[in-house]
């Protein structure tokens, strides 16, 4: 095997393929529990060697059809991940082009000669894979996610839907219906005006910004795009990385095979290159988001170039809290709620860019003159030698976390394959030679007195071992305060992961008071009795944590922990640190000061969420769904009501921490490199103290007895619809199955609503068990003129899979999508903790491992049947209409 060392990254980080032996180290599978990265190599035939791309750039090989493959190995995870790059996005397009690329990435899963649309979901599905597909500026990317053991097949998949998909006329309408749907959602989203025109003021020489129109879409008949398909998705224009833990002789052969079998002769995607940003521009915005935005962007170096990395180090040492820019703000008496500094990478250039958010009353003008001015100011001794060393270990940090998460780190490296930089990103070496020389030379070639555009946004208007477990690898113990700590050894992590779970949220909130919960978790980081806000943020820089008190409702991926059951506060670190980490945590969940100044800020940003809420229609569905569904304790929104959030107090703050958190209502759990009696020990000397508090009482949420209709107006040009019904008492015996039925309902709805109907860009459909009760819930988003229809097809829909069958292969297939969704969740150690929370939470005999997957294999079609005939509701609905 040959070894390269590509600039600051040690010899053994990197291996190659080496075209002398045949068993060759370095390609990657891909698989329900491995990632493959194909970046800048392939192989075609067994006796056509790969050529290396350049021996400047490291792991990177062009297959004899031009493909280039990039293969990483991750020795921790069964599971492999493939992401194929085609060169080619919306920059790519011209006018009557507009949407072509997006339109496209919809209509590659429309079928080929050999698999129907269905049969694809259905192989992917049917060994736990995961697949999807998202379209930028300067490519498309398809990422498919499985286990190794399935390698061959996903490969095969996927090669085929890339270059054989027939288009069919039949399916370029559903794809039409369906993106035009996705354009009305993005209409609908407040912030969406804000992006779109600081990408056209930061990237002119783009004609859009990547859905196209309708008007566009009307106009793309079969033959345009099938001709722009065949130009552009050949393998001489493609990327393909692989990441996991695979054998990379396997994966090479596997390689071969598939991608290697087809024929060079597409265009090559070529971006438009980046014309330069002329003077200094200012551009002022009105919207209906209640914050003041700044943003600011500078034309950045090549990304091939080294000032790339010392502007992407720079950007660490400039944003978040505690960096340099904030402080600048705080100096001139602002008050950011949120500041970021990153390099931007496409394909042959860059863009720096500074994004920060204030209160509404704050002037834009007077903080971009701050930026402006703390440019400079950073670079004449400010950043030390320590804070460089500080800022690369903590990004270091993050590298290790992210490499976890295979998908999204293969999504993240995506613009640094296609732009070509050596190393391309992947290594979290590459900052290793930087210092404030470095820094102080690339700010002072792109950023300090260099041409700008800035856009100023202001709002519209102001404002015990457990079972199953070898080697005692979980532990599980209660202490004498109540509070139950569980703590798994992952052999080999370098992680500390801490997870703090309540096991009830909304029902302890006073009356009057809702809310109070979220608003006490943003004031964690603050202060404590001992250490300021600064000296927080200060000590969690210099220990490379990441901590989170709270959701973002704003974001997805953010929001996926928020719940009306439960609260959360997240902590990762290295081992090494993993003592100091803990005791910080524990400190500001025991001893919040909650300062009067800060109090007031968090008001202020929790009254602009609810604001930013009742401005979605798919969050103001929800809400008015859960009011008139579950009554009482839990009919509240996490973030509260504006009456609500205004009435709370310092007083009612100190009053609520002291009942919320005790040990009676803490779960802590705790997934590292440590032996697990080891972090059981750090937690249980950390935590003990809190008060025992008393035992929560039951929740009982009312049955659905009668049919109810709720309209609201918001005038958005997409509308949502939302449905529930609270079914029954969910028996223990039928979980296993509940969650079987539960996702083949959803397949079938979402199936009718949005593939045959047309009807939804989105739509979701759940059964569940809810503190003992059976829960169904629908919720979906469409033009308004569609609801009527929707409304009489969902419920057409709920009778007809009452009175189905299901067959063992949509059980298996459903089994298996089920397990490989968790196994990809649960990659990351912190998420493992929070399903090790969860279950011990909701009383659970399993822990959502390989125990739950015993467990729905075991489920039968008579049980899944039974399931329905339970827990699916008949006529007694609560129906939420936003138009």
């Amino acid at each position: 095997m040959t070894l390269f060392t590509y600039r600051g990254v040690k010899s053994h980080e990197w291996t190659f393929y080496d075209p002398n032996n045949k068993d060759t180290r370095g390609i990657a599978m891909k698989t329900v529990f491995r990632f493959v990265i194909l970046s800048m190599a392939i192989l075609v035939h067994a006796d056509v060697k790969a050529v290396p791309a350049g021996e400047d750039v490291t792991g990177n090989y062009i297959l004899d059809n031009g493909m280039e493959v990039r293969l990483i190995r991750e020795q921790t995870t069964p599971l492999v991940g493939t992401l194929v790059l085609v060169k080619t996005g919306y920059a790519m397009e011209n006018v009557e082009q507009k949407g072509y690329s997006h339109l496209l990435e919809h209509l590659i899963f429309s079928g080929t000669d050999r698999r129907s649309k269905g049969q694809i979901m259905k192989e992917v599905e049917g060994v736990g894979g995961y697949i999807n597909a998202f379209t930028r500026a300067d490519y498309t990317g398809f990422i498919v996610v499985g286990h190794r053991d399935y390698n061959d097949q996903l490969m095969d998949l996927l090669s085929d839907i890339l270059f054989n998909s027939m288009i069919e006329g039949t399916a370029l309408e559903k794809a039409r219906r369906v993106v035009v749907e996705e354009i009305l959602r993005e209409k609908s989203r407040p912030g969406a005006r804000i992006d779109e025109v600081f990408q056209r003021l930061l990237y002119p020489q783009y004609s859009h910004t990547g859905l196209g129109s309708e008007s566009s879409l009307l106009s793309a008949t079969r033959q345009r795009i099938r001709d722009f398909y065949l130009k552009t998705y050949r393998p001489d224009n493609m990327i393909l990385l692989v990441s996991g833990g695979f054998d990379e002789g396997a994966a090479l052969r596997t390689l071969e095979r598939t991608f290697g079998s087809f024929r060079p002769g597409g265009e090559t995607g070529n971006a438009p290159a980046a014309p330069p940003l002329a003077g200094r521009r200012i551009y002022n915005l009105r919207t209906g988001v209640p914050d003041v935005q700044v943003r600011v962007g500078f034309a950045g170096p090549d990304p091939r170039d080294d000032d790339a990395e010392a502007l992407e180090l720079l950007g660490s040492i400039l944003g978040g809290r505690g960096g340099l820019l904030a402080k600048a703000f705080e100096s001139a008496g602002m008050k950011p709620r949120s500041v970021s500094a990153s390099l931007n990478i496409n394909s042959n250039f860059s863009r720096f860019v500074i994004m920060a958010d204030f209160p509404g009353e704050t002037d834009p003008h007077n903080a971009l003159e701050v930026i402006l001015t703390a440019l400079p100011a950073a670079t004449r001794g400010v950043i030390t030698p320590e804070r460089v060393i500080e800022t690369r270990e903590r990004l270091v940090f993050e590298e290790t976390v992210g490499r976890e998460k295979i998908h999204y780190f293969l999504m993240e490296k995506a613009p640094w394959a296609i732009s070509g930089a050596p190393g391309q990103g992947l290594s979290a070496g590459r900052w290793d030679n930087l210092g404030p020389d470095e820094l102080d030379r690339a700010s002072r070639s792109f950023l300090i007195d260099k041409p700008y555009v800035a856009l100023l946004v202001v709002p519209e208007t102001g404002l015990d071992v457990l079972a199953g477990t070898p080697r005692e690898l979980l532990l599980r113990k209660t202490v004498d305060n109540g509070i139950t700590i569980i703590a798994e050894e992952r052999p080999g992590s370098q992680l500390f992961s801490l997870h703090l779970m309540t096991r009830h949220r909304s029902s302890l909130e006073p009356e009057g008071k809702e809310g109070i919960a979220d608003f006490m978790h943003r004031l964690l980081t603050s202060g404590t009795d001992e250490r300021s806000r600064e000296e927080i943020e200060d000590e969690l820089r210099k220990l490379g944590v990441s901590l989170s008190t709270a959701g973002n409702p704003n974001n997805p991926f953010g929001n996926f922990y928020t719940s009306r059951t439960y609260s959360y506060i997240r902590m990762e670190s290295l081992l090494d640190k993993a003592e100091n980490a803990a005791s910080l945590m524990a400190e500001i969940v025991l001893s919040p000061s909650f300062p009067e100044n800060e109090i007031e800020d968090v008001r202020k940003k929790i009254l602009d969420l609810i604001s930013y809420r009742n401005s979605r229609p798919s969050s103001v569905s929800s809400t008015l769904l859960a009011r008139d569904l579950y009554g009482g304790v839990l009919a509240g929104d996490v973030l509260g009501t504006s009456d609500s959030i205004q009435s709370i107090t310092r007083e009612d703050l100190q009053e609520f921490h002291g009942e919320y958190f005790t040990g009676n209502n803490i779960i802590l759990s705790i997934v590292s490199g440590l032996p697990a009696a080891e972090s059981m020990e750090i937690a249980e000397s950390l935590f003990s103290a809190l008060p025992e508090g008393k035992p929560p009482a039951p929740i009982v949420l009312p049955i659905t007895k009668k049919q109810h209709v709720v309209r609201r107006k918001l005038g958005k040009p997409q509308g949502a619809l939302a449905i529930g019904s609270i079914t029954g008492e969910a028996e223990r015996g039928y979980m296993p199955a509940l969650s079987v039925a539960s996702g083949i309902l959803n397949q079938r709805i979402a199936f009718v609503l949005r593939e045959k109907e047309g009807l939804a860009y989105s739509v979701g459909a759940s059964l569940s068990n809810l503190d003992g009760r059976s829960l169904f819930l629908l919720s979906m988003g469409t033009a308004p003129d569609n609801i009527e229809r929707a409304r009489k097809s969902i419920r057409r829909e709920i009778e007809s899979i009452r009175r189905s069958d299901v067959t063992q292969e949509e059980i298996n297939i459903r089994v298996n999508a089920i397990s490989g969704r968790l196994q990809r969740r649960m990659l990351s150690s912190i998420n493992r903790a929070y399903y090790l929370g969860l279950s011990e939470k909701n009383g659970l005999d399993h822990t959502f491992g390989e125990d739950f997957r015993e467990l729905l294999m075991s489920v039968t079609p008579d049980e899944v049947k039974s399931v329905w005939t339970r827990y699916l509701p008949r006529k007694n609905l609560v129906e939420v209409i936003v138009r």
